[in-house]
């Protein structure tokens, strides 16, 4: 087979090459299964093998590989988790794909028999095919075990690794929800997440897709480690030059003629390119600006005290002036965190706004408000001033800063804020928009809903990261 281009990932967690890696040895595993591993899989297996020099195992602890039909993810999937099997004692792998009968035929077909078929045969025990028992067996004391979907996915106390293959398949996150928690208490343990493309119906790939290019475009170091294969969505897809430069397998597994057949002979042309170029309908509503999963992970837990300490306040109101929002950020109680913020009240226009605060730094303390230095709060200034406020006018390039790191907080869950739908509506009305090519705020979506909640909270997490440092008197905040 021949034109292998070698395409790079189009979004990809870059290889820090301060960490050593296992990505060589799961690479060996293949070759030793029957398979040689292409060139794609050689640079994902380096980066999701990394190791944490603290521990000495994995660095990453969840793994988001989506890629196209035919590019080899099953025979990456079978040499991970074998390389965990031959190296850990005992150890318990899960396997799941779309439902029991397919994860079975997995099991048998796509891993079980290529080991049996292979040099590495002798490491491997007699496999279990009991119904509800199923499981390929290591000499090792390691079992791969599969099942199904649903809260109490895992079926054990413990597991070393899980893939849930075909993640396009669930509509939510159901059997995450079941699986991770086996996975917590064991160093080095990882969650692999492998799919191609989803559809309408891909609400829990959906959201890990969103969150992994999130995660990729801010820069973040994480603990997730996020690998896309996809055509920009402005490619041509009657092109074979977009299939061979975007598709891994090309030249190595499948044949860019026979992948261009299939699109002459389709009835369904967007199956065609959700397979093969890893495109997904076109959404009727534009997604969320932070996804829904990195946003409920800033949720505060139970009755936790969530914050402590001398409030700083933010006063946001919405261009046609009819709601005014105001939102306060204070020192979080849990250790780690940048801040707590809350969307504290909304009033109608603006007349009501400055006895409001007046009456919660009474009640709370906090004497420093910030405003929009550009928005229809700025006419509140001298009354704030008249009151004794310290009043701090948010300017343009301070604006792109606070939208920026209230994201970059928000992806990683480094905020803390209560489950508020007034909060979460507004949230859900941003887009990004553009400021001069080189960076971007939160503007309203083509509804031009209200979002002077969400904004409010935005300059709340900046004012407090501008002043939480600087020498602040409690004292002096309080009438």
């Amino acid at each position: 087979m021949t034109d292998a281009r070698n395409p790079p990932p189009r979004f990809a967690t870059q290889r820090n090459y301060q960490r050593k890696t296992l990505g060589g040895a799961v690479c060996k595993v293949m070759e030793a299964s029957g398979r040689a591993p292409m060139p794609w899989q050689r640079d994902a297996l380096a980066v999701a093998c990394e190791i944490d020099p603290a521990t000495g195992s994995f660095w990453y602890d969840t793994i988001i590989l989506v890629v196209l039909r035919r590019a080899g993810k099953t025979t990456i999937s079978r040499a991970k988790l074998t390389h965990r099997a031959l190296t850990t004692v005992d150890g318990r792998m899960i396997y799941t794909a779309q439902n029991r009968l397919k994860a079975l035929k997995r099991l048998r077909d796509d891993f079980y028999l290529p080991l049996y078929r292979s040099p590495l045969k002798e490491t491997l025990e007699k496999p279990r095919w009991r119904g509800g028992e199923e499981a390929v067996r290591w000499k090792t004391g390691a079992e791969l075990a599969i099942d199904t979907v649903s809260e109490n996915a895992g079926h054990g106390d413990m597991n070393h690794e899980g893939h849930i293959d075909e993640a396009y398949a669930h509509a939510d996150n159901t059997l995450e929800g079941g699986l991770q928690p086996t996975l917590m208490t064991v160093i080095g343990s990882q969650l692999w997440i492998l799919s191609a493309a989803g559809n309408a119906n891909s609400g829990y790939l959906q959201d890990k897709v969103e969150v992994g290019r999130a995660l990729v475009e801010s820069k973040r170091e994480t603990r997730t480690c996020y690998i896309e294969y996809s055509a920009p969505d402005d490619w041509d897809p009657e092109d074979p030059e977009s299939v061979a430069n975007t598709h891994p397998g090309v030249g190595h597994t499948i044949s860019l003629d026979r992948v261009m057949s299939l699109r002459d002979a389709s009835k369904n042309l967007s199956e065609w390119e959700r397979a093969w170029l890893g495109w997904w309908p076109k959404p009727k509503v534009p997604p969320r600006v932070i996804p829904t999963s990195a946003w409920e992970s800033n949720y505060t837990q139970g009755d936790e005290e969530a914050w402590t300490g001398t409030p700083f306040w933010t006063i946001d109101t919405s261009p046609d002036r009819e709601t005014t929002s105001i939102a306060m950020a204070a020192e979080s109680t849990v250790p780690g965190k940048t801040c707590f913020l809350e969307l504290y009240d909304q009033l109608l226009g603006t007349a009501g706004v400055v006895p409001a605060l007046v009456k919660l730094r009474s009640q709370f303390g906090g004497n420093i408000v910030a405003l929009d230095g550009n928005g229809a709060a700025k006419s509140l200034r001298k009354d704030l001033e008249a009151e004794g406020f310290e009043v701090i006018l948010v300017s343009g390039p301070n604006r792109v800063d606070a939208c920026g790191g209230f994201y970059d907080d928000a992806l990683v869950g480094a905020l803390r804020f209560e489950n508020d739908p007034l909060l979460n509506t507004s949230m859900t009305n941003a887009v990004k928009q553009s400021v001069g090519g080189r960076a971007w705020i939160f503007a309203r979506n083509r509804t031009l809903a209200d979002i002077s909640g969400f904004y409010a909270v935005v300059f709340a997490r900046w004012l407090f990261k501008e002043k939480a440092g600087a020498t602040y008197n409690a004292l002096d905040s309080v009438l």
